[in-house]
Order: C-alpha cells, then structure tokens, then sequence
C-alpha cells in the first residue's frame, strides 16, 4: 500500500510560497546594512515586546547602538536616537521622503489627523499648520504653557495629598 499524494495544480510550489510569504519581507533591513533583532517567520519581532516596549528598546538600544530595525508582523519600523539623523528627518528631508505614516487603522476624524494622513493631504495640512510653530512664535507661547502647566502640577498634587482620582477630558 502506497500514500498518495496530492498533485493539484500549485501543490508542488505551496513550501516555497509560504516561505515567501513568512520570511522574505524581513529581508528590508539587512539589504540596507541596518542592524536588529532576528524577525520570526509572519510575526516579525512582537515577541520581544514581552520585555515591554522600553525594556526591549533599551536592550536594541545597548546592543545595536543609536538605530536600529524591527517588524511589527511584516511592517518594518525604523527606531532612530542620533539627534542629528532624525533633524534631518524631521526638518531638512520631512517634506520630501516622509510623507506617509504608519496606517494604524483607526477612523473617523483621527484619520484627519496630521500624524495619520499622507502624501498631498499631509504636505496640505502640514504647510497650513507649519507657520504656527515658528521658533519666534513658540518663545511667545512659552510663559503660556508654563503657566498652565505649573496649573496642572498644582492640581495633581493636590490630588496626590487627598488620595483622589481625576478626570481626565479632550
């Protein structure tokens, strides 16, 4: 008695697709020469979260220096701390390369939302809003945000001392 296999049409090619599939997306920063931890086959590096996000990045941190690569499953995620390359990001090439975000698959109108929309959109928005935050203009806001913000530590504290919750609004 012999098995029989299954000669379907794609059966004989279903290993190389899934490999495909669960590995070569993660392929992006090793081409680019940026180091990281090792993704795992369709979930990239979650499992590393388990430390906590800020104990896995420090542990990134320690062992691969000021930039390094992960995958959210098969989403590369680029983590910058060189102060010099993300001004450069930020500021010099902003307009130009980074113009799409994350799709975090939120709706409503957070996907109006500066930090959410993309290409055109975002270059409309963010030259509408990019006079707001000129250096001179953000000095002149700086005793105004103090002020509240010394406010809002007087508050909590009163709090603290009573042991009390507070409400938290928009």
């Amino acid at each position: 008695m012999g098995l029989k296999t299954d000669k379907s049409p794609g059966s004989d090619n279903l290993h190389p697709r899934v490999h495909m599939y669960s590995v070569l997306p993660y392929g992006l920063f090793k081409r680019l020469g940026v180091p990281g931890p090792r993704p795992l086959p369709f979930i990239g590096t979650f499992l590393h979260y388990r430390k906590g996000i800020f104990g896995f990045d420090m542990e990134c941190y320690k062992k691969y220096g000021k930039m390094w690569g992960i995958y959210d499953g098969h989403q590369p995620l680029l983590a910058i701390l060189d102060p010099d390359l993300i001004k450069t990001i930020f500021i010099k090439e902003f307009y130009t390369v980074f113009t799409n975000r994350r799709n975090i698959g939120l709706s409503g109108l957070l996907t109006e939302s500066i930090v959410l929309v993309e290409d055109d959109h975002w270059k409309r928005i963010r030259n509408v809003l990019s006079p707001t935050f000129t250096s001179g203009r953000l000095k002149e806001m700086c005793p105004i945000i103090k002020h509240y913000a010394e406010n809002l530590v007087k508050n909590a504290e009163k709090k603290a001392k009573l042991n009390a919750s507070a409400d938290m609004k928009e």
